[in-house]
């Protein structure tokens, strides 16, 4: 399976985003080739850590086509450390109300949703770490999802 790789639009709009928020530590968002999600395709992103006493929070960010079949979806993230420690997660983001309408924010047939995954988290050493997302569900091609992503900031307080 691929990798999940930024585009350049992306990459100057979230650097836009970074910009005007100062608790952002890093903000990255992958487009899914074809909008076909393959289980086993992992998006991956790595971010610096140096401040280990600040809290931070991690949240993911979402995007799909009006015709996602799914009122939600599951997520399995491996976090590694700078030193290779791992940990494994598995998130259930809800999309859809009981009707069946979207609860992101929508632009045209394209919705939007950031899920705060961890709050008042510590990355305990400073350095480099990597956080793998594949989808969970049981399709193997998870159509119509055309953006994965995090956001790690600085908790306030």
């Amino acid at each position: 399976m691929g990798v999940v790789k930024p585009t350049f639009f992306s990459l100057i709009f979230l650097l836009a985003l970074a910009a005007c928020d100062p608790n952002s530590v890093f903000e990255e968002n992958l487009k899914i080739e074809d909008a076909e999600w393959n289980r086993g395709q992992k998006a991956i992103f790595s971010f610096n850590i140096e401040d280990t006493t600040e809290v931070y929070e991690l949240y993911f960010n979402f995007r799909h086509a009006g015709d996602y079949p799914y009122k939600n979806i599951y997520l399995f993230s491996r976090t590694i450390s700078p030193s290779n420690k791992l940990a494994v997660d598995t998130a259930q983001m809800i999309l859809a109300d009981n009707q069946g309408r979207w609860m992101g924010k929508g632009i045209g047939d394209i919705y939007d949703y950031r899920f705060q995954f961890k709050k008042g988290d510590l990355f305990p050493e400073s350095g480099t770490y990597t956080i793998e997302i594949e989808q969970g569900m049981r399709n193997e091609v998870l159509p119509n999802v055309t953006d994965i992503g995090i956001s790690v900031m600085k908790q306030n307080d």
